[in-house]
């Protein structure tokens, strides 16, 4: 089970978003969740092992359930260094041009 840091989640979300409720209902609060999951690219149903993957926070809309996925790496919410052994590097829109 991953966990990550989350004063630095709070603090990098509020430093992008300030203080709003949820972007759907207007109305509920957000809660992070306290578990760092992954995304891996889909292939047709095949798993791949040592394929890229994204490691993620959800955030959670407490009174509509709306959640969204915030990248943990770029929240700087969990260790690069480890995170790096584990997550191969992808190359930004920019670097591929």
């Amino acid at each position: 089970m991953a966990t990550h840091d989350e004063n630095k989640m709070i603090s990098y979300l509020t430093e992008k978003w300030g203080v709003i409720d949820c972007p759907m209902c207007r109305k509920g609060p957000l809660q992070i969740q306290d578990k760092v999951f992954q995304l891996n690219e889909y292939h047709q149903g095949n798993l791949v092992v040592g394929g890229p993957l994204v490691p993620v926070i959800p955030v959670t809309c407490i009174n509509c359930g709306y959640t969204l996925l915030v990248n943990a790496l770029i929240s700087k919410s969990i260790d690069l260094a480890v995170a790096s052994e584990a997550v191969p590097e992808t190359k930004t829109q920019e670097q591929k041009a």
